[in-house]
């Protein structure tokens, strides 16, 4: 893989993210930590120049202050502690500071010229005044420059702690982006060539992490989705020339009867009836696999609302008595008051039609078709059950599909797609549909969720 592809990876900006954080978490704890050890150094100086002081001050009642003084800058020449003694008006009497002393007690003033080892880091000197019993002063003190050389030291362990981590890190993302784009590229190449037939299905990883997993889980529903979503399209496209040519054929048969010479004008005019019925008969077929395709592209989802479900069924079941009884059928109705559902109340209407519909076409005269809607444990069932001969258990499946017509239902009027519309329109609200013979009859029912 070329570096510039996994530089550019999630998995590598993810771990530029978490170095630049951790380089923030270490200069906060090294900023809190430096302040405790800046503040103890400080505070261990000026201990160290008050025990001086003290001592000198010891060496002064015994008179050997000068002595002392003397002895202390000729053993630590270059050192960073600063001894004086001045007389009552201030001048050096002896030491190695050039200060007039005027009021006691601590000071903090600028150095120049300190000698010695780190001599750079020493700008200030924190010294301790004393007066003496004779009317002199005592003058202890010690410059900055270990807390200056302690400066130093945690700057540069600070940034070379910090840049080993983000060096780290960013190594390490590059890494991960590297393997997360390797194994990327392993699934979407080998579900490529599944779409395309080189391989078969499904992917099944079973390394290179749960992710991976997972992933390749979602690509294996989503291809399955593909090839039955193109199956269906073939087989959708096989129906249509197939179911279609009949009518078509039957169609320009009669309009080659229509137009031979010596045909009456009635005949003409009986053939131009038929012939429009047929065209009739074409463009609903291409009408129903129009919102069929609609209701599969989810196009109707935006028209969901809440809706009386009770009310649309006993509905369902008033409009249909009128015409159930002409055609000798009964039609009854047992629904559950007060129950509702989030839906398309359009689409619904159509959904319980075509199954009402059905049972009325496909069932003999004096069958007996019961709507029922009640509240179970498992939600709200509705259920529309005939008496009639039923559906063999082997074609429950097979009904719903485009353009399917059993042999007891050839010599009656349709094209196939009524129960294929139930389903698209069950699919789009998420409304299990399943088909159980009752011996004699079939029950169709609807869970809404």
């Amino acid at each position: 893989m070329h570096p510039a592809n996994f530089l550019r990876t999630a998995a590598f900006r993810v771990a530029a993210l978490q170095a630049l954080a951790f380089a923030v978490v270490v200069a906060a704890l090294f900023s809190l930590v430096w302040q405790e050890i800046h503040a103890y150094v400080a505070d261990q100086l000026r201990t160290a120049v008050e025990v001086e002081t003290a001592s000198l001050r010891e060496a002064a009642r015994d008179g050997m202050l000068e002595p002392q003084i003397r002895q202390r800058i000729a053993v630590l020449r270059a050192g960073p502690d600063y001894y004086l003694l001045s007389d009552a008006q201030g001048n050096r009497v002896v030491g190695n500071l050039i200060f007039k002393p005027q009021v006691p007690g601590w000071q903090r003033v600028p150095i120049h010229g300190a000698h010695g080892r780190h001599k750079g880091h020493a700008h200030q000197v924190d010294l301790y005044v004393t007066p003496l019993s004779d009317g002199r002063w005592l003058t202890v003190g010690r410059d900055n420059r270990d807390i200056g050389e302690l400066d130093e030291d945690f700057t540069r362990y600070f940034f070379l702690s910090v840049g080993v981590a983000m060096l780290f890190a960013l190594l390490s993302g590059g890494v991960a982006g590297h393997f997360f784009m390797r194994n990327v590229d392993r699934i979407t190449a080998r579900a490529e060539r599944i779409v395309t037939g080189e391989e078969h299905g499904p992917l099944r990883l079973d390394r290179g992490g749960v992710e991976f997993v997972r992933l390749a889980g979602r690509l294996d529903r989503i291809l399955e989705r593909v090839h039955t979503l193109m199956e269906n399209m073939r087989q959708v496209s096989s129906d249509i020339a197939h179911d279609l040519r009949t009518p078509l054929t039957r169609l320009r048969q009669r309009l080659e009867s229509a137009s031979a010479p010596g045909n009456d004008v009635e005949f003409q005019r009986i053939s131009i009836e038929r012939s429009i019925a047929d065209v009739d008969d074409v463009l609903a077929t291409f009408s129903a696999l129009l919102r069929i395709s609609r209701i599969h592209a989810r196009e109707r989802q935006a028209g969901f609302a809440p809706l009386d479900l009770s009310e649309l069924f006993a509905s369902m079941a008033e409009v249909y008595g009128p015409v159930a009884e002409d055609s000798g059928h009964v039609v009854t109705a047992h629904v559950e008051s007060g129950l509702g559902f989030n839906g398309d109340r359009a689409l619904l209407t159509q959904m319980l039609s075509n199954l009402i519909e059905n049972a009325i076409h496909h069932t003999p005269a004096g069958t007996h078709i019961n709507l029922s809607l009640n509240a179970q444990a498992e939600g709200v069932v509705g259920c529309i059950e005939d008496s009639g001969p039923g559906i063999p258990a082997e074609e429950h499946k097979r009904v719903f599909q485009r353009f399917v017509r059993l042999d007891s239902s050839r010599t009656t009027p349709g094209s196939g797609l009524g129960l294929s519309l139930v389903a698209a329109i069950a699919e789009l609200h998420r409304i299990p549909v399943t088909l159980s013979n009752r011996q004699p009859g079939l029950a169709v029912m609807l869970r809404f969720a």
